[in-house]
């Protein structure tokens, strides 16, 4: 069927479709930059952040079309049960990551968990919208691909995250040092631990939530590090209160 025939894009999807594509583009450019090419190098921060502002507009947007206010304007508890869902989606999470990686230095890698997402996002409009266009250059194996191995790719995206905060850690050790970034990331990496958002832009994941993906990557790292820990005298009275302030709040990691 012709591309004309398909119904065309309301506004909402316009939106996205120019803030994934926008993300998508500036984040090849950045990553490009980020090898020192000539003249493209220069391009490398203003990608970046422009990556950055796309993926919070797109956010952004979806959160302000979504709160619903309550029945009574003037109920500050029914303005907290309606935020509740928006605050903890996602969307507002990926927003905070966006804000802690914009106060600093261009790390390309940092982009990339939003660029998974904004893909997927661009991939499924494209598919919708321009299906002869996407098949003429091979972008509906991609597509087909890209939703079987979806679940992959947002663990993919939940372990990048986790390594982002060593990255922050040993800035510390550096005249780049922030520790307000540092307790910033450390609360957002608790935020997507106890996350039971299954949807990112307008796409909902194939299985699971970003909090499930999450637990599984700090599971991982736990069953890693377990044999080293325990020869460490007293560590438990340590890391005990810290896990359980960590985890609290998340729903029990299944298991299959």
């Amino acid at each position: 069927m012709a591309d004309a025939a398909k119904p065309r894009m309301d506004f909402r999807t316009v939106v996205f479709f120019a803030m994934t594509l926008s993300l998508c583009l500036n984040t090849v450019v950045c990553f490009i930059g980020s090898l020192g090419l000539p003249v493209v190098k220069a391009f490398t921060l203003v990608t970046y952040r422009a990556a950055l502002m796309s993926a919070s507009t797109a956010f952004l947007y979806r959160i302000a079309y979504s709160i619903k206010a309550p029945a009574s304007i003037t109920s500050l508890a029914g303005w907290r049960a309606s935020l509740a869902p928006v605050l903890n989606s996602n969307g507002a999470h990926y927003v905070i990551y966006s804000i802690v990686f914009a106060m600093g230095r261009p790390v390309p890698t940092v982009l990339f968990p939003l660029t998974i997402c904004g893909g997927f996002q661009l991939l499924t409009i494209a598919n919708k919208h321009f299906p002869a266009t996407l098949k003429r250059v091979r972008g509906d194996q991609v597509f087909a691909l890209a939703q079987q191995e979806m679940h992959k790719m947002m663990a993919m995206c939940a372990t990048m995250e986790c390594s982002m905060l060593p990255l922050l850690i040993m800035e510390l050790f550096t005249p780049a040092r922030s520790v307000t970034r540092v307790v910033m990331y450390v609360n957002y990496l608790r935020r997507r631990y106890a996350c039971k958002d299954d949807t990112v832009f307008r796409i909902k994941y194939t299985y699971g939530n970003a909090g499930q993906f999450h637990q599984q990557v700090w599971s991982m790292l736990g069953q890693k590090t377990s044999p080293i820990l325990s020869r460490v005298p007293g560590i438990d009275k340590v890391l005990g209160p810290l896990k359980r302030w960590f985890t609290q709040g998340a729903a029990p990691m299944k298991t299959e």
